[in-house]
This record gives structure tokens, C-alpha cells and sequence, in this order.
């Protein structure tokens, strides 16, 4: 396997763990990883990393590309809608101040978020091919 494809391992690998790592911390509640936040999206970001994974050992760069700006997308969708989510929860509670009290004990735990992207974003750069090889692959054929 060439370097790149360690580069691919790595950023599925990264993907997996930000995924398991706290996302949000609720103050009665605890914190809350990427299954906690949502199953569904959870789900689809771990069968994109195993995707990337596969593509990295089977050398498919296109694939390792696409599953990377899969997760990246997916996780800024999980972002912006926690962050509605989290803005609006507290809406039935008539008073502004207190309404946004509420909101304020929700908090982030960026290291998980980051590691995600951090993995989506290995994964796009390690599917590059790079014009070298393009210009082999030409002069082969």
C-alpha cells in the first residue's frame, strides 16, 4: 500500500473516533456522542467512514474522495441542525431571558466535531490523484 492509502486508514479511523467521542454536553444529562445526537445520521457517517475504509485497502481513490465529502457534509448538516435545534428547544418558555438562559447550558464539545472533519478532510486529500501518476497512467496505456 502506498502512503496514501495509510492516509485514507487514518482518516476513516479518525472518523470512527470523533464519532464515539462527546459532541454535547447536557448539564442533568451528561455527555452525548454522535449516536446520542442521532441514530440515523450516526449511522450514515460510520457506514461512510467503513466505505472510505474499504476504498483506502482496495486502492479507489474516487471512492476514498466521495465517502470523504460524504462524512464532511453529513457532520455540517448534523452541526447546523443541532445548533437550530438547540436555538429553538426552548422557545415555549415565554420569557426571552429565560429562553436563552436554557439554551446557554447546552454545550458544545468541539474535539469530537473537529476530529470528524479532521477525518472527512484526510480522506478527500488522500483520494487525490495526483498529476504524476495521471501522466504515468497516460503514458502506459
Amino acid at each position: 500500500m502506498e502512503i496514501k492509502n495509510y492516509f485514507g486508514v487514518l482518516g476513516a479511523l479518525l472518523i470512527i473516533a470523533g464519532g464515539m467521542s462527546p459532541m454535547l454536553h447536557l448539564p442533568i444529562i451528561g455527555n452525548w456522542n454522535y449516536w446520542d445526537i442521532d441514530v440515523v445520521l450516526a449511522s450514515v457517517v460510520f457506514a461512510f467512514a467503513g466505505l472510505g475504509l474499504l476504498a483506502a485497502v482496495l486502492k479507489k481513490p474516487a471512492l476514498l474522495r466521495f465517502s470523504g465529502w460524504a462524512v464532511i457534509a453529513v457532520v455540517i448538516f448534523t452541526l447546523l441542525a443541532v445548533y437550530f435545534k438547540v436555538n429553538n428547544y426552548f422557545n415555549f418558555i415565554p420569557f426571552r431571558k429565560l429562553a436563552a438562559l436554557a439554551t446557554r447550558i447546552v454545550h458544545y464539545r468541539w474535539l469530537g466535531w473537529s476530529i470528524l472533519l479532521l477525518g472527512g478532510i484526510i480522506m478527500v486529500f488522500s483520494g487525490r490523484v495526483s498529476r504524476v501518476s495521471k501522466i504515468v497512467i497516460k503514458n502506459t496505456n
